[in-house]
């Protein structure tokens, strides 16, 4: 079925049944309007909203490309995402790249072959600038979430200063052999993060060891080998600072596994606070990244810019973390006291 066959069942022209649809602002009689309706309903006519979307220029759909879904981080902020949509009417294409450049690119170009009115690429450290041209062309905005090399407007946390947060903590509490687990420093989320700890140590006053920095993926298992590495070298930290929940509580179940016990013997501190960090125990004191605020703003920050043009909403938006303080870190524990050697009884010759 199509509008021809939905303006012949009313008795009325295509472009009545055009501005019916459209709620267009040229008056249309409430009866005309009503067989209109009538006449819809009983076709079950759908207008074709690519075909109309290009006529208007707007197809009232967004992209939104994530790196990793399965990262309890992304969930909360594809919400802030959809919610925003979602009031405004729009609709989210959702595209999960596993941070394959490859994928990354298909989405890309499936998205703007959709004539989506924007995008929004979420995650810290993958290289879009290939793209930027290609965006040009097709007249499409985009907003990231993180930083990005990329001349485009962003949402993002201060990862640096976060993460001083984090290592400044474990120094407060007493600790000097202070570790970390990154994430991978090919990401700026990761080097961001790995700078506020050196910021953190240096304020402390506490040297830098590369034997103490030791480099994960952002997932448990790289979270749990490292640890275990780190607590069988020298020296041996009695605190971890890991870049995000997944690789602390990896580093948690690693103490564990070698006898020791969170936060008696190794301190533990994360970054995001996603949902499971309430819930393991010891509760785990973590860096509360605002996920899905970071989400909705994004949203906004696109829906401007779509609306007014790229003028309208041109700067970025910043926002802040705090230190959700629980019970995986506390000081650290004494030195063993040293037991004296009992003097040896001398034997009596003879």
């Amino acid at each position: 079925m199509n509008i021809s066959d939905v303006a012949y069942e009313a008795g009325v022209s295509i472009a009545t049944v055009s501005r019916v649809i459209n709620n267009a602002d040229y008056p249309v009689r409430p009866e005309t309007r009503d067989r209109v309706l009538v006449a819809i309903k009983k076709l079950g006519f759908r207008p074709n909203d690519l075909a109309r979307g290009l006529l208007l220029r707007r197809t009232r759909t967004v992209g939104l490309i994530v790196p990793d879904i399965t990262n309890p981080y992304y969930p909360a902020l594809t919400r802030g995402v959809e919610d925003v949509a979602s009031e405004q009417l729009y609709a989210v294409i959702f595209c999960n790249t596993d941070r394959n450049v490859g994928k990354a690119e298909h989405y890309v170009n499936t998205l703007l072959q959709k004539r989506v009115d924007g995008i929004i690429i979420a995650g810290g450290g993958t290289d879009f600038t290939w793209a930027t041209r290609t965006f040009t062309e097709f007249g499409a905005e985009v907003v990231f979430i993180g930083r990005h090399g990329a001349e485009r407007p962003s949402v993002q946390v201060d990862n640096v200063a976060a993460a001083q947060l984090a290592t400044g903590h474990l120094a407060r509490l007493g600790h000097t052999e202070i570790a970390t687990i990154t994430g991978p420093l090919v990401l700026t989320s990761a080097q961001d993060r790995l700078e506020g700890h050196r910021r953190a140590l240096t304020r402390a006053r506490i040297g830098w060891d590369d034997r103490l920095v030791v480099e994960g993926d952002f997932q448990e298992p790289s979270g749990h080998a490292a640890t275990r590495a780190l607590l069988a070298g020298h020296p041996r930290p009695t605190a971890i600072f890991a870049a995000n929940d997944r690789m602390a509580i990896g580093a948690m179940a690693a103490v564990a596994d070698t006898g020791l016990r969170v936060p008696d013997d190794v301190s533990i501190v994360g970054f995001d606070d996603t949902s499971l960090a309430s819930y393991v125990r010891p509760a785990l004191t973590t860096v509360r990244v605002p996920t899905y605020d970071l989400g909705a703003a994004a949203m906004r920050l696109l829906l401007a810019r779509v609306q007014g043009g790229a003028d309208a909403a041109a700067d970025d938006v910043l926002l802040e973390c705090e230190l959700v303080v629980r019970g995986s870190a506390a000081a650290p524990p004494a030195p063993a006291a040293e037991v004296p050697a009992r003097p040896q009884r001398r034997r009596r010759a003879g």
